[in-house]
């Protein structure tokens, strides 16, 4: 995928098929519910970017303070799944990374190229020793110290609440 990103239907119609995309317009459709449920009202009138630098920024602000980590985060899905925007442009990764304070040196820092690819490395490696085959992936630790659950896949926001709280008994 180029800088300049793809258009988010012609996307998943090319990755998963013309009935990937059937339901995008329908406001009842089980992502546009599930994301009312959380606040979100999704732009599907989008395109897709390379997240690279998101990710390398987000996982650098973690080693720290996973606080404002998690406050990035949602600044940029509210960015990227709301507004549309183009979360690898490098002024906007910045700008998100100061309204939760960083500074414009770190957040640059953190996604020079180098570090895009060590965090990669990273994520693929433990992905693989957790078994990790699809996106979204849950681990969720026990309170008593027990196997964590872990699971993958879209799921309604229910049954991932029911899992927190067996987890936290």
């Amino acid at each position: 995928m180029g800088d300049e990103g793809e258009g988010l239907i012609e996307h998943l119609t090319k990755k998963y098929g013309a009935s990937a995309t059937k339901s995008f317009g329908d406001p009842n459709s089980s992502m546009a519910r599930m994301g009312r449920a959380v606040g979100i009202n999704f732009n599907n009138d989008r395109k897709i970017y390379n997240t690279k630098k998101a990710y390398a920024l987000v996982e650098h602000i973690k080693a720290t303070d996973n606080d404002k980590a998690n406050e990035l985060m949602e600044n940029l899905y509210g960015l990227y799944f709301e507004k549309g925007d183009d979360i690898s442009d490098m002024a906007k990764l910045v700008e998100a990374a100061e309204k939760v304070g960083i500074s414009a040196d770190e957040a640059k820092a953190a996604m020079v190229e180098k570090n895009q690819i060590d965090v990669i490395k990273k994520d693929r490696l433990v992905k693989s020793q957790w078994g990790v085959s699809g996106v979204p992936y849950y681990v969720i630790e026990q309170n008593d110290g027990g196997k964590p659950v872990t699971f993958s896949g879209a799921y309604p926001v229910d049954f991932i609440a029911g899992e927190l709280e067996k987890a936290s008994a």
